[in-house]
Protein backbone atom coordinates (compact mmCIF):
# COMPACT_ATOMS: atom_id res chain seq x y z
CA UNK A 1 0.00 0.00 0.00
CA UNK A 2 1.49 3.41 -0.90
CA UNK A 3 2.25 5.75 1.98
CA UNK A 4 -0.40 8.37 2.81
CA UNK A 5 0.40 11.82 1.44
CA UNK A 6 1.84 14.17 4.00
CA UNK A 7 -0.58 16.73 5.38
CA UNK A 8 0.72 20.28 5.21
CA UNK A 9 1.70 21.64 8.57
CA UNK A 10 -0.31 24.45 10.16
CA UNK A 11 2.66 26.74 9.55
CA UNK A 12 2.75 25.88 5.84
CA UNK A 13 -1.00 26.33 5.55
CA UNK A 14 -0.79 29.73 7.25
CA UNK A 15 1.95 30.83 4.86
CA UNK A 16 -0.11 29.62 1.90
CA UNK A 17 -3.16 31.54 3.12
CA UNK A 18 -1.05 34.65 3.79
CA UNK A 19 0.46 34.40 0.29
CA UNK A 20 -2.98 34.12 -1.30
CA UNK A 21 -4.21 37.13 0.66
CA UNK A 22 -1.14 39.16 -0.33
CA UNK A 23 -1.79 38.31 -3.98
CA UNK A 24 -5.41 39.43 -3.65
CA UNK A 25 -4.38 42.64 -1.89
CA UNK A 26 -2.04 43.57 -4.74
CA UNK A 27 -4.86 43.51 -7.29
CA UNK A 28 -6.65 46.70 -8.36
CA UNK A 29 -9.74 47.82 -6.45
CA UNK A 30 -12.82 45.76 -7.32
CA UNK A 31 -15.51 47.10 -9.61
CA UNK A 32 -19.19 46.73 -8.85
CA UNK A 33 -20.05 43.11 -8.04
CA UNK A 34 -22.53 41.48 -10.34
CA UNK A 35 -24.30 39.94 -7.35
CA UNK A 36 -24.92 41.68 -4.05
CA UNK A 37 -24.60 39.34 -1.10
CA UNK A 38 -26.37 39.71 2.23
CA UNK A 39 -24.36 39.61 5.44
CA UNK A 40 -25.25 35.96 5.98
CA UNK A 41 -24.28 35.09 2.42
CA UNK A 42 -20.98 36.95 2.81
CA UNK A 43 -20.24 34.98 5.98
CA UNK A 44 -21.17 31.75 4.17
CA UNK A 45 -18.84 32.53 1.25
CA UNK A 46 -16.03 33.43 3.64
CA UNK A 47 -16.43 30.18 5.60
CA UNK A 48 -16.61 28.12 2.41
CA UNK A 49 -13.48 29.84 1.12
CA UNK A 50 -11.61 29.28 4.39
CA UNK A 51 -12.46 25.60 4.27
CA UNK A 52 -12.14 23.03 7.00
CA UNK A 53 -8.53 23.69 7.91
CA UNK A 54 -8.69 27.48 8.25
CA UNK A 55 -12.30 27.84 9.40
CA UNK A 56 -12.39 25.23 12.15
CA UNK A 57 -11.62 27.66 14.97
CA UNK A 58 -14.43 29.98 13.85
CA UNK A 59 -16.90 27.08 13.62
CA UNK A 60 -16.06 26.03 17.18
CA UNK A 61 -16.91 29.52 18.47
CA UNK A 62 -20.41 29.73 16.95
CA UNK A 63 -23.54 28.99 18.98
CA UNK A 64 -26.32 26.72 17.69
CA UNK A 65 -28.39 29.54 16.17
CA UNK A 66 -25.36 30.97 14.35
CA UNK A 67 -24.40 27.51 13.11
CA UNK A 68 -27.91 26.94 11.81
CA UNK A 69 -28.16 30.34 10.07
CA UNK A 70 -24.73 30.00 8.50
CA UNK A 71 -25.43 26.43 7.41
CA UNK A 72 -28.71 27.44 5.76
CA UNK A 73 -26.94 30.26 3.90
CA UNK A 74 -24.13 27.94 2.80
CA UNK A 75 -26.52 25.26 1.57
CA UNK A 76 -28.65 27.65 -0.44
CA UNK A 77 -26.13 30.15 -1.82
CA UNK A 78 -25.51 28.34 -5.10
CA UNK A 79 -22.54 29.10 -7.32
CA UNK A 80 -20.52 32.23 -6.56
CA UNK A 81 -18.18 33.57 -9.23
CA UNK A 82 -14.48 33.56 -8.43
CA UNK A 83 -14.15 37.34 -8.71
CA UNK A 84 -16.88 37.84 -6.09
CA UNK A 85 -15.10 35.45 -3.71
CA UNK A 86 -11.79 37.21 -4.32
CA UNK A 87 -13.34 40.63 -3.75
CA UNK A 88 -14.95 39.46 -0.52
CA UNK A 89 -11.65 38.03 0.76
CA UNK A 90 -9.85 41.20 -0.27
CA UNK A 91 -12.38 43.34 1.59
CA UNK A 92 -11.99 41.17 4.69
CA UNK A 93 -8.19 41.39 4.60
CA UNK A 94 -8.29 45.14 3.92
CA UNK A 95 -10.57 45.79 6.87
CA UNK A 96 -8.46 43.64 9.16
CA UNK A 97 -5.18 45.23 8.10
CA UNK A 98 -6.58 48.78 8.28
CA UNK A 99 -7.64 48.45 11.88
CA UNK A 100 -4.92 46.07 13.00
CA UNK A 101 -7.22 44.63 15.64
CA UNK A 102 -10.86 44.32 16.48
CA UNK A 103 -12.67 45.53 19.56
CA UNK A 104 -16.27 44.72 20.16
CA UNK A 105 -18.50 47.06 22.12
CA UNK A 106 -22.16 47.86 22.44
CA UNK A 107 -21.74 50.99 20.33
CA UNK A 108 -19.65 49.27 17.63
CA UNK A 109 -22.23 46.48 17.39
CA UNK A 110 -25.06 48.96 17.06
CA UNK A 111 -23.23 50.93 14.34
CA UNK A 112 -22.55 47.73 12.40
CA UNK A 113 -26.14 46.53 12.64
CA UNK A 114 -27.42 49.95 11.51
CA UNK A 115 -25.58 49.48 8.23
CA UNK A 116 -27.52 46.31 7.38
CA UNK A 117 -30.80 46.24 9.27
CA UNK A 118 -33.89 48.46 9.56
CA UNK A 119 -33.80 50.81 12.59
CA UNK A 120 -36.65 49.07 14.42
CA UNK A 121 -34.90 45.71 14.18
CA UNK A 122 -31.60 47.20 15.40
CA UNK A 123 -33.44 48.77 18.35
CA UNK A 124 -35.06 45.46 19.28
CA UNK A 125 -31.78 43.55 19.10
CA UNK A 126 -29.88 46.15 21.08
CA UNK A 127 -32.64 46.27 23.71
CA UNK A 128 -32.27 42.51 24.18
CA UNK A 129 -28.53 42.94 24.72
CA UNK A 130 -29.00 45.63 27.38
CA UNK A 131 -29.99 44.61 30.88
CA UNK A 132 -33.33 45.71 32.39
CA UNK A 133 -31.59 48.58 34.18
CA UNK A 134 -30.66 50.06 30.81
CA UNK A 135 -26.96 49.39 31.17
CA UNK A 136 -25.00 46.63 29.57
CA UNK A 137 -22.95 44.16 31.56
CA UNK A 138 -19.65 45.98 30.96
CA UNK A 139 -21.04 49.29 32.19
CA UNK A 140 -22.14 47.57 35.42
CA UNK A 141 -18.67 46.07 35.92
CA UNK A 142 -17.00 49.45 35.44
CA UNK A 143 -18.77 50.93 38.52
Amino acid sequence: MPPAPDKPSADTASRDLAGAMATLASRPAPKNDKRKLSGRERAAVLMLALGEQHGSKIWSMLDDDELRELSVAMSSIGPIEADIVENLLLEFVTRMSASGALMGSYEATERLLQQYLPPERVGAIMEQIRSPAGRNMWEKFSN
